[in-house]
């Protein structure tokens, strides 16, 4: 894998957070394959989410931010990141996240989670997508 390989996937990493982040449901989406499987797993065997396919994940992405107060706000600062595989049209990486949110009306954010991301990459026509993104939340 090249380093423009690596820098793209990180590169895609950072737009996770800035689109999630911007309440951009379908830039969100875009960085998954037409495939792609996201879960969220906390403290528990089955997990907390789980969506197949780019459509259930901007879906889901878009009812998340459509129950989000006005003024809401959070923040996905992601970290870290591993590269564990690479090759040139597969990767996996581990990438630690410190989630944050502001309500109306906070003076502050608030710690909204931490847990570490296990993502399984394919290099696309359209660049480098999570083919599986899965949270591990810390409990």
């Amino acid at each position: 894998m090249s380093v423009e390989d690596r820098f793209a996937i990180l590169e895609v990493i950072a737009n996770y957070s800035y689109t999630y982040d911007a309440k951009d449901a379908d830039g969100y989406a875009a960085l998954f394959t037409e495939d792609a499987v996201f879960e969220v797993y906390a403290g528990r065997e089955k997990p907390l989410v789980h969506n197949e396919g780019r459509e259930a994940i901007r879906e889901w992405a878009r009812g998340l931010h459509d129950e989000m107060p006005e003024g809401y706000q959070s923040r996905h600062n992601q970290s870290g990141t591993v590269f564990e595989e690479l090759g040139p049209d597969a990767a996996r990486t581990r990438t630690m996240l410190l989630g944050t949110r502001r309500y109306p009306g906070d003076k502050a954010p608030g710690v909204s989670g931490t847990g570490v991301y296990s993502d399984e990459w394919r290099k696309t026509a359209e660049g480098w997508r999570f083919a599986r993104r899965t949270l591990h939340m810390d409990p």
